[in-house]
């Protein structure tokens, strides 16, 4: 690639892989039904108060499976430009209900009106680095207590903080992996001037 440009090249985060090492259910050899749940706020985000968020639900996972995302991997953010930070949160989630309608009951999570009076005063004291991290990681415990009263199981939590003036800028082309008694994951971080909108793309949520 030719050299990569922090202020005008775009970047994205994204899964490229997770391994289910145990389920949080009772029968070890029941079906799991895990889900994604992802968000992330870059400087912009908390200038006009929004959430990048996307959801990604994956029915029939045993123990041990390993799924893969080819190509570019399943977003968590962009491909955008941050600006000078960018902060994300993933959620592996285990629900035991019908998952078709997860996106939508999230969403309306995140948009009611508790939920949005108090991620609006957080998000007011963002306005730098220093506080961004502990933003995204309160909306992380919000969306996690709220998804638990809908008798979904938390298996995982990961979170990072991206920034222009790194070496080498936002991390770039850096994979992780991280891991738990349930999860093993891998992220990384790419340059992408734009996605091949062939998975579950990345969606803004203005606070009101």
């Amino acid at each position: 690639m030719t050299k990569f440009n922090p202020i005008s090249d775009k970047i994205a985060v994204v899964i490229k892989q997770f391994r289910l090492k145990k389920s949080s259910e009772f029968f070890a050899d029941k079906y799991s039904e895990p889900y994604i749940l992802s968000f992330a706020i870059d400087e912009h985000g908390t200038k006009e108060a929004s959430i990048d968020f996307n959801i990604l639900s994956f029915p029939k996972v045993k123990k041990g499976d390993v799924v893969s995302f080819d190509d570019q991997g399943h977003l968590v953010y962009g491909p955008k430009k941050p600006g000078n930070f960018l902060s994300y949160s993933i959620l592996f989630m285990e629900s035991d209900k019908d998952i078709r309608e997860l996106g939508k009951i999230i969403e309306e999570i995140i948009k009611a009106k508790a939920f949005d009076d108090s991620m609006k005063t957080l998000l007011s004291l963002a306005n730098n680095y220093t506080r961004i991290a502990f933003v995204v990681q309160k909306i992380a415990e919000v969306l996690a207590i709220q998804l638990k009263n809908n008798k979904d199981d938390e298996l995982f939590r990961r979170n990072g903080t991206l920034f222009k003036d790194s070496k080498p800028p936002f991390d770039i082309l850096r994979t992780y992996q991280s891991e738990n008694n349930f999860i093993q994951m891998q992220t990384a971080i790419i340059p992408l001037s734009s996605s091949n909108q062939l998975g579950s793309q990345v969606k803004k949520i203005k606070l009101k």
